[in-house]
């Protein structure tokens, strides 16, 4: 076991690492909050201006608790034997591309997400250390993303402080929310799921906010095409929504756009290399009968819709949105038949990315990856229709009062900390100096591996088994896939678990 003094050297430097980036942040953000290298009584901020620090300044509190601790265990973050090792050894034998199109072919027609898989970093080198930068890229390109998208909807620069605080919280709820953070950020064979979601924002930024013409006929397919690719509950899901209001749209224009030309073509393209792929064959083993499966999806739909339900952010967040929106109203707001219509479009997207499991993957319950991206577009669709709503609202909470209630659902907000699981679990881990232990155990057998020169090796039990970054132990029987992976990554015959 590590020694006190030990577990609380790893986990001051990964709170230096995640200090670092809170610092640069605030940085960047000073020139909004008021300050200038030489302050003046005119550059001092406005009630409104102070208003939205102090809001900023909890919404910091927020996200930075749980980046403090997806930092800290990101720094003992590892391999999953659970296929990063079938990843790793067959990207080492075929290539990044070679590997992903023979995955394409025995088992999944997500040609991007393929990609994703055979990048796994023990490709490039056995070090663990790499996985942590793994979760730190994920991390880092959700918050630009999301800045991306809040400075794109309050029409404002980035650095002010309310499409800062929107972003951070907007980041956040996510994190404290989702069923499978660790399969979303900490193990790489699930790092497609996010990157799949990441696509769809980047998409919408694109399309509805960005007007140079390379943009929307180079950028915009090409991410699209790798949008289609990535995940097969994404495709479903955009393809849904998108393809609806696009109809929507030519039926009220009477016209197709050219771009819209170049955008359909690009999606029947992504669309055919996902449906024919060989290796659906293989992976759709279930067989059941179309009524049914309709029938289990509408269950599956509405009972993991009934558990988003239960999540206060999920509530609290669709609250401010109906009583702030953006602080600006349209002149002229969408109308009911169209609220209703985008809806149905939601619900109908919803409803269809359920029919893959019931129909065809024969996956005991659904994972807990699909479920947060499912839960990731729910919220995104219920935060438009939110807006819309907010549109609609005759009357608006008076200027003087707008504060107090934003000040309250914030204090509403914050406690949510201490009831998510993950957070939860995460903090005690670490505390404990579990993850950490772990880690080293897990570390050592494998550099040990690695060093030992027979051809059959028996590697030893994990002692410490971390309840957030451990997931299956190793077989005692050597034909196992997991084994058979571990042992040609590392040039062995055979490779089992050591019985005790």
């Amino acid at each position: 076991m590590l020694g006190k003094e030990e577990c609380q050297n790893a986990n001051q430097g990964a709170g230096g690492l995640i200090l670092l980036f809170f610092i640069c942040i605030f940085i960047l953000s000073l020139p909004s909050l008021g300050f200038t290298l030489k302050m003046t009584p005119n550059s001092l901020p406005s009630k409104t201006d102070v208003n939205s620090v102090v809001l900023l300044l909890l919404g910091f509190v927020f996200w930075a608790m749980m980046a403090y601790l997806m930092g800290s265990m990101a720094i003992v973050n590892g391999p999953n034997i659970t296929d990063d090792f079938c990843f790793a050894w067959v990207g080492k034998e075929y290539g990044i591309l070679g590997g992903a199109y023979q995955y394409y072919l025995g088992w999944s027609g997500r040609y991007f997400g393929n990609v994703i898989l055979h990048l796994n970093p023990l490709i490039f080198s056995p070090d663990f250390g790499y996985f942590t930068w793994a979760t730190f890229m994920i991390m880092g390109l959700s918050l630009a993303n999301t800045l991306y998208l809040a400075k794109n909807i309050f029409q404002k620069p980035w650095w002010t402080p309310t499409v800062l605080w929107s972003a951070l919280v907007f980041q956040a709820i996510g994190w404290y929310t989702l069923p499978g953070l660790y399969e979303w950020y900490f193990w790489f064979s699930g790092l497609f799921y996010p990157l799949s979601f990441q696509l769809v924002i980047l998409f919408f930024n694109l399309y509805y906010f960005e007007k140079a013409r390379w943009i929307r006929f180079f950028v915009l397919p090409l991410v699209l095409f790798l949008l289609i690719g990535s995940s097969e509950i994404t495709m479903i899901f955009f393809s849904a929504v998108f393809g609806c209001l696009q109809l929507y749209r030519v039926i009220k224009n009477r016209r197709i756009e050219p771009e819209l030309w170049i955008l359909g073509l690009v999606w029947l393209i992504g669309l055919a290399m996902v449906m024919l792929a060989p290796g659906n064959a293989i992976r759709a083993t279930k067989h059941i009968a179309l009524v049914d499966g309709l029938f289990d999806a509408a269950k599956n739909a509405l009972l993991q819709f009934y558990l988003f339900l239960k999540e206060p952010l999920f509530w609290l967040m669709n609250l401010w949105i109906l009583l702030f929106g953006t602080g600006r109203k349209q002149d002229s707001p969408i109308s009911w038949s169209l609220f209703f219509g985008i809806f149905g479009i939601l619900t109908l997207g919803y409803y269809l990315s359920f029919l893959p499991i019931s129909l065809a993957l024969d996956e005991t319950g659904i994972p807990n990856r699909t479920l947060s991206l499912l839960f990731m577009y729910l919220l995104m669709g219920s935060a438009f229709l939110s807006f819309i709503l907010h549109q609609k609202l005759q009357r608006s909470i008076p200027a003087k009062a707008q504060f107090p209630v934003q000040l309250l659902i914030m204090i509403l907000i914050l406690p949510n900390m201490h009831f998510s699981k993950s957070a939860h679990l995460m903090a005690t881990e670490i505390s404990s100096g579990t993850a950490v232990q772990f880690a080293k155990e897990q570390k050592a057998r494998f550099t040990s591996l690695q060093e030992n020169k027979l051809d059959s090796v028996e590697i030893p039990a994990i002692q410490t088994k971390s309840a957030f970054l451990f997931n299956e132990e190793i077989s005692t029987d050597s034909s196992h896939l997991w084994c058979k992976c571990i042992a040609k990554y590392y040039g062995k015959k055979q490779v089992r678990l050591k019985n005790n």
